[in-house]
């Protein structure tokens, strides 16, 4: 059976987290930071994308931002991730 978590347990890591990520409290206070600290707009886009798109698109968010909670490397997470949105893409471009 697998572990389940409250909405809190991973508040706490995001917390905990987001706050080594080099730049992150420059861009918490100023969005337009976001090209001198890419690694951090990158774990704040996918914070803001949890519930974003369809049930497929979701997953893909879903897997980064847990993978980044996870103490995964960002740059690895963000080239899975956009690999993960091309076959999307590629799947998808056509359908109405």
């Amino acid at each position: 059976m697998p572990t389940t978590h409250t909405m809190r347990y991973y508040q706490d890591q995001e917390n905990k987290v987001f706050r080594a990520i080099p730049g992150m409290d420059a861009l918490m206070r100023n969005p337009d930071l976001e090209a001198k600290f890419p690694e951090a707009a990158f774990a704040l886009e996918m914070a803001n994308s949890l519930s974003t798109g369809d049930n497929e698109q979701n997953a893909i968010h879903q897997r980064a931002y847990l993978a980044i909670l996870h103490g995964e490397s960002i740059a690895a997470v963000q080239y899975r991730y956009k690999l993960d949105m091309e076959r999307y893409v590629d799947r998808h471009m056509w359908d109405d």
